[in-house]
């Protein structure tokens, strides 16, 4: 995949002397990206219904992209290399065991600079990542599954990092921190699976724990600093560790072909060993002191969602979806220095409903009508920052209102 943008990422912030103009033009950038995938896979079947899984991948990423005005620029080159094998063992019916590994040998050369500030990243490493999935099923309707995976991720800029915002009519910009380390994830998780039938009703209930623990997790910190073409600095460093640990349920009830539920709710907590800086005062700007929390932000501990269909008869159908989120903490930018305050967000339900008609204009050939609605109780936002010095990143919540919509799908056989 070859990327080739030109992007403007500016604006006057509120100002209409000539150098304000000045300034709005130094936002003129462009991004060229070219990622490459490829692969090969070996999977073998044993007389004994064992499977054998092996293969290797290989990814490139080349990523230039520079805002001039800004001496903004990021010159990255990232190869990485894998060998993965898994084991599929099965010495009884009843049990399962998954035994895999994946070998990556991943090297990171990177030049990035935002006005006088520069980092390099040189990474030349291989990082072994083992995982194992048990599953016991103790009847035919209950089944047990546990499971361990390691990942990481190597220093490198991501997408996140590529995205400019803005605030005070300045823009912000992320650069990567000084020595940073490899962030790693060991993952648990177990869960209980039960099916069972109530006459014509199919019913299946999923009861899952899961843990995460983090190690030099990557966060993004603001310095309190403003550079001399104006813009708002940003660092990714490492934080200390983390973890997530939860719980999800889910509920699947079909009484009849024509008519099924599904709903599904997580209860988690995810928080920091120590406090996590969030914005980092330089002394500048009296009364600016550090900001940090222990929790997550844009996280909220409390999510879930439905899912429901009824088909009327061989011409309507009725879905019913939607989506639960309890609330969160999210950062809003409120000087120009990137000065946060810590904004408790509400909960949304955010609940869509669609009616469709379905017509046979020959054997073959079809036309389907729907309308409905999005967004149904209008659970949305309603503390936007508005004005050309806003924060463009104080969002949050369902991404559109109470929202009325139509479709026409014509389709063959």
């Amino acid at each position: 995949q070859h990327t080739d943008r030109d992007s403007y990422y500016g604006g006057l912030g509120g100002g209409t002397a000539p150098e304000d103009f000045e300034l709005a033009n130094n936002a003129f950038g462009t991004t060229k990206d070219l990622a490459f995938v490829s692969g090969a896979k070996f999977s073998h079947d044993f007389e004994n219904n064992d499977v054998l899984t092996t293969g290797m991948e290989y990814q490139k990423n080349d990523t230039d992209d520079e805002i001039l005005g800004y001496n903004k620029v990021v010159d990255q080159r990232v190869n990485s290399f894998a060998l993965y094998g898994q084991y599929e063992w099965k010495p009884s019916k009843a049990f399962t065991a998954l035994l895999g590994a994946r070998l990556d040998h991943v090297n990171v050369n990177g030049f990035y600079n935002i006005q006088d500030v520069s980092r390099t990243s040189e990474v030349s490493q291989t990082i072994l990542s083992p995982r194992i999935t048990l599953l016991y099923n103790v009847t035919d309707k209950l089944q047990l599954r546990g499971g361990y995976a390691r990942g990481f991720r190597a220093p490198q800029a991501f997408n996140e990092d590529l995205h400019v915002s803005s605030v005070g009519g300045e823009q912000r910009f992320v650069i990567l921190g000084e020595d940073l380390e490899n962030e790693f994830s060991n993952a648990y998780t177990a869960s209980l699976d039960y099916t069972k039938s109530f006459g014509k009703t199919q019913t299946n209930l999923l009861i899952e724990g899961f843990y995460t623990s983090l190690q030099n997790p990557f966060t993004t910190v603001s310095t309190g600093t403003s550079l001399p073409n104006g813009s708002i600095l940003e660092e990714t460093r490492n934080g200390s560790g983390a973890y997530v640990a939860g719980a999800n349920i889910e509920l699947n009830v079909v009484p009849s072909p024509r008519l099924a539920f599904q709903a599904g709710l997580t209860v988690q907590n995810a928080k920091y060993e120590e406090n996590q800086v969030l914005f980092e005062a330089d002394g500048s700007v009296p009364n600016e002191t550090d900001v940090s929390i222990d929790e997550f932000v844009r996280t909220p501990n409390v999510y879930g969602f439905l899912t429901s269909y009824w088909t009327i008869n061989k011409a309507f159908k009725l879905d019913v979806t939607g989506n639960y989120t309890g609330p969160m903490t999210v950062p809003f930018v409120v000087g120009e220095s990137g000065f946060i305050n810590l904004v408790e967000s509400q909960s949304f339900f955010d609940l869509t409903t669609k009616l469709t008609y379905h017509l046979d204009l020959k054997k073959e050939f079809h036309v389907e009508l729907s309308g409905g609605i999005q967004n149904l109780f209008n659970s949305y936002q309603d503390d936007f920052d508005t004005g050309p010095t806003r924060d463009s990143d104080f969002v949050y919540g369902p991404n559109r209102p109470r929202t009325f919509f139509v479709g026409l799908r014509i389709f063959s056989d």
